[in-house]
């Protein structure tokens, strides 16, 4: 195989997903950004230097000469570690002495001292391509020969296949999910260790964390130069191109390591003479966890702890029946278990671990080693597994109680010394980062989906909370802050907040232990990296608004559109961002680029558009034709584009041309498909042409996801009011839909309790759901492959109000990817009040302008077979028995009062289609059940009305027992089932 320019190509893929997904270099993504802005018209022009200057050797001018020139190029960034004030450090060494304890929650100061750094590598984009293409043919060898005790960083399984399947692989994700592969590597630790003492043996954890790794390690390249010519031993085209890129990451390495060598051996104690890897690079990442393999081995053979785990310079062991000397446990433990590879080191008498005769230092205060007796209590070990427990929680469940609670309960975890009942045990406040970071998320996805009253409260928070050291502490959430305030368009509070992070920045007075010569220019560049930092996180939030250029008296500048930002009239003047600033060029650079928040944006796909506008407002994408595909954003999106969002972009679009909407399915079908050369795609809706019985009836037949067998499927139905004045809001142009909290909580809790219960399928009533919030319900129902089917409120498009009932069927796409397919269908026959409705506001129905015929479908997900009929459908007799013998479940979304009527239609229906049969209404009407075909005594399931709390109730349903009943032609005695109604198709039983 020869490397060829869409290798290139590919490798800029994975560097832009690697990029989008990466939350702390926030300079890599501006680079990316300028990158494509300047070179889109010529990127093939840009890959195929990038491919002769891989392919030329050393001698030829012209290529080297460019490499020397990108080289040239290398810089780095700045930002710190850790930031103290003088004050702190007075009030540590007065609380050593006899005085007592001061606790003081003053976190500014006339001036701050940085007490550690990062270095990023700055370098062109076209040498990041290059060590992507690294990672990609050289990496497989590296991964191939870690272990599984290794965690961080792993490779994503299509890269192992690369280098000789490169023309097949689809993907852009370089490495596993973060998520994923830390829980695990935390969990199983902890999870083996409870596990342990409850059987009633002792148990130690030992943790530790290696200080600075990255500037520590001392690479030998001619190493991996081995480990390549091993793995591509029968490869040999493959072999010569992982070798001259592992030349070229050795030299862009080098030149890195020489450009900041002057400053390293100034704020990194001993790393003077190693080589280091580079921040911000892929490939540091994989080279990391083949520098400790040595130690992983060793560990594993000669240690052999009950666990063992790392990672990437984080390690975790636990042991079963330890020996622990009281006197100096560590000290002992270390030498009784790791003496032949942990050492203490001469020099300072800290612990260092030695690999390839390279002493890499153990952080002291983070060298931690728990033991725990199992004569004596476990309750520490099990408190900390059940806190872990909740954190997993918390990120898996939608947050109903955050908005409710102050900030200060998640931003400070409070430090103890004795019970914790006791003021006087208090001996210091902690900031909890993480705890912050969740809060914020959870405010900017509750203001997403509705319009809160919360903002008057948390603002002041955030402006005591991010003061002073906690303020530049903090950068890695500036972002989010700046997120709130779009969100929230409070527009002065994000100004305010621009301006007094510089303030706070210029008060960085030096950097310690840097020698006072060198300390002020030093200083300033951290400042100036600092400043540009929070201009970029400002800039990456902007982007998502419509910032369009407005002639003023004042010159040229940025405003935002009244009408999509819903300003107030104070707030319509004001200068958010001048023209022709950095921020105003950023912040199209990353819009253009598309590596904004695709999350904050209100409309699936809207970002790819060529759309102009706010994209925190889905009114354009609603009510409107929906603007050109931009096929640049497209071809280089950072991030997989999934089924669904390409269905929900275009199904405005299609209510407002009057397709039919299984004209629109199958469209949407053939065109992902096409764009994203997916084969086997597991979708497909068929119209039944043989449906001569029923000549005004177009009936079609569902089939999502892969042909599985399911013997149970667990079925849960919501219990939720359905407010009259919330369907009327909907409609009405003099009023807005209903998005308010209280909603959007009960629908939280609803969503929250069917994860809880591990439903497969949620059942929701008619118009449940506003139209904005779709997009929500939708990726939902992906993220945790739980089925959904509702009512949506009406969606008003061109004066016609379309009542549609959505499915939302999750499916893994090869057995890998989480996927979701939507099926919208209109609804065939508007009830009497709801057409007088519509007609009072002078408004369409939906059914009419689309359909003229009668639509509906079967589906076949997760190997049962269902239909659903919304509400007033269920009334044609003709139009409720279309799918017998065919389906095991019925499923009626309803709002309705005549709850009497209903229920005598299910009764009839559960014993004239001989199926499962469910409904579920809106809460204060009632008459939600879950029926089966069986006595009246064991016939309901499931029945409901009322109550004021929205909840979900669950219960299981046999479909394995009632198909092996229906394909018999005459029941047993025994058989709970009741006989099959005459003319049902027993041998139809076998094409479900």
């Amino acid at each position: 195989m020869d490397l060829n320019i869409s290798h290139v190509e590919k490798a800029y893929l994975y560097l832009k997903n690697y990029v989008y997904h990466e939350n702390l270099n926030l300079f890599l993504k501006q680079r990316i950004a300028s990158f494509e802005e300047s070179k889109s018209e010529n990127m093939n022009g840009i890959f195929e230097t990038i491919l002769n200057v891989i392919k030329t050797e050393d001698h030829h001018f012209v290529e080297n000469e460019i490499l020397e020139a990108w080289l040239q190029e290398i810089d780095y960034h700045l930002l710190p570690k850790a930031i103290g004030r003088a004050e702190e450090e007075r009030q540590k060494e007065y609380n050593k002495g006899n005085n007592g304890v001061f606790i003081s929650n003053v976190k500014d100061s006339l001036n701050y001292q940085v007490s550690n750094v990062n270095y990023f590598i700055k370098a062109p984009i076209e040498i990041h391509i290059i060590e992507i293409l690294w990672c990609l043919f050289v990496g497989p060898a590296l991964e191939n020969i870690l272990n599984k005790d290794c965690y961080g960083n792993r490779l994503h399984q299509s890269i192992l296949k690369y280098g000789s399947h490169s023309d097949s692989i689809s993907g852009q994700e370089l490495f596993k999910r973060y998520i994923v592969q830390y829980n695990s590597w935390r969990d199983q630790a902890i999870k083996i260790a409870s596990n342990t003492a409850k059987t009633g043996e002792d148990v130690a954890l030992l943790s530790l964390d290696l200080k600075s790794y990255y500037y520590h390690i001392d690479i030998d390249f001619d190493e991996i130069s081995d480990e390549i010519r091993k793995f591509y031993a029968d490869k040999i085209e493959l072999l010569e191109v992982a070798l001259k890129l592992n030349k070229l990451l050795e030299k862009i390495f080098n030149h890195y390591r020489d450009i900041i060598s002057p400053q390293i051996k100034r704020t990194h104690e001993r790393c003077e003479n190693k080589s280091g890897i580079p921040i911000g690079f892929a490939s540091s990442a994989i080279i990391a966890n083949w520098y400790l393999l040595n130690f992983d081995e060793y560990i594993s053979d000669r240690v052999r702890p009950q666990y063992y785990g790392r990672y990437v310079d984080d390690i975790i062991m636990v042991f079963r029946r330890p020996k622990i000397n009281s006197v100096d446990p560590i000290e002992f433990f270390i030498r009784d278990y790791l003496d032949d590879i942990i050492k203490k080191d001469i020099n300072d008498d800290n612990y260092i671990i030695t690999i390839k005769d390279n002493d890499l230092p153990i952080q002291k205060d983070k060298l931690i080693l728990q033991f725990y007796d199992k004569d004596h209590s476990q309750a520490g070990l099990d408190l900390f597994k059940n806190k872990l427990d909740e954190r997993s929680s918390a990120f898996k469940f939608l947050p109903s109680d955050h908005l409710e609670k102050e900030l200060d309960l998640f931003a400070y975890d409070i430090l103890y010394d004795g019970s914790a009942n006791a003021l006087r045990s208090v001996i210091g406040l902690a900031e909890n980062e993480t705890g912050l970071s969740k809060y914020l998320s959870s405010h900017i996805s509750a203001h997403r989906l509705c319009k809160t009253n919360h903002e008057d409260t948390v603002i002041p928070q955030l402006k005591k909370i991010f003061k002073g050291k906690n303020a530049l502490s903090f950068f890695g959430l500036w972002e989010k802050i700046y997120q709130y305030g779009i969100i929230i368009k409070n527009f002065e509070f994000i100004k305010y907040f621009n301006k007094y992070i510089n303030l706070e920045i210029e008060r960085i007075i030096g950097i310690i232990p840097i020698d006072k010569k060198a300390s002020l220019p030093f200083s300033e560049k951290l400042k100036s990296d600092l400043k540009l930092y929070n201009e970029l996180s400002l800039a990456l939030t902007i982007g998502l608004l419509d910032i369009r250029e407005f002639p003023k008296e004042n010159g040229l500048f940025f405003i935002l559109n009244q009408e999509s930002a819903f300003l107030k009239p104070n707030q319509f003047k004001l200068n958010l961002i001048d023209y022709g600033s950095n921020s105003h060029k950023f912040s199209w650079q990353f819009r253009k680029a598309n590596l904004i928040r695709h999350h904050l944006v209100a409309w699936p796909l809207a970002n790819f558009c060529n759309y102009e506008g706010d994209l925190t407002c889905e009114k354009t994408f609603l009510n409107e034709p929906i603007p050109s595909l931009v096929e640049l954003k497209i071809k280089y999106s950072p991030r997989f584009i999934h089924f669904d969002e390409w269905q929900l972009l275009h199904l405005g679009d299609a209510l407002g041309k009057n397709i039919e909407l299984n004209k629109w399915f199958n469209d949407s079908i053939k065109e992902y498909t096409n764009r994203s050369h997916s084969t086997n795609f597991p979708v497909e809706l068929l119209t039944d042409e043989k449906n001569n019985i029923h000549p005004n009836i177009i009936k079609s037949h569902l089939k999502v996801g892969e042909r599985n067998h399911y013997e149970f499927i667990t079925l849960a139905i919501a219990n939720l009011e359905i407010k009259e004045s919330d369907i009327a809001a909907a409609i009405r142009k003099d009023k807005r839909p209903n998005l308010n909290y209280n909603r959007q909580e009960k629908l939280y809790n609803i969503l929250n309790s069917a994860l809880k219960e591990k439903s497969d399928l949620l059942i929701m009533p008619e118009v449940a759901i506003p139209v904005s919030w779709l997009p929500f319900m939708i990726a939902f129902s992906r993220r945790h492959q739980i089925g959904l089917v509702f009512g949506l409120e009406h969606w008003v498009n061109n004066n016609v109000a379309y009542n549609l009932i959505i499915e939302a069927l999750p499916f893994k796409f090869s057995g890998e990817y989480k996927s979701c397919a939507v099926s919208a269908r209109i609804k065939n026959h508007y009830a009497p009040s709801e057409l007088d409705l519509l007609e009072s506001l002078r408004i369409k129905p939906g059914n009419l302008e689309i359909y003229p015929k009668a639509y509906y479908h079967k589906t076949s997900w997760r190997g049962i077979s269902f239909t659903t009929y919304n509400c007033f459908e269920l009334s044609d007799i003709t139009h409720r028995v279309l799918f017998k013998s065919e389906i095991d479940l019925l499923i009626a979304c309803v709002w309705n009062k005549d709850t009497n009527y209903y229920q005598h239609i299910l009764e009839s229906s559960v014993r004239d289609l001989h199926c499962y049969t469910v409904q579920a209404n809106t809460s204060q009407y009632g008459g939600s059940c879950i029926l089966r075909p069986t006595e009246t005594a064991r016939k309901t399931l499931l029945y409901v009305k009322g109550g004021e709390n929205s909840c979900v109730l669950t219960t299981k349903l046999c479909i394995k027992e009632l198909r092996d009943f229906q394909f018999k032609s005459k029941p047993n005695t025994k058989d709970m089932f009741k006989h099959l109604p005459p003319g049902y198709d027993c041998e139809s039983v076998l094409n479900r």
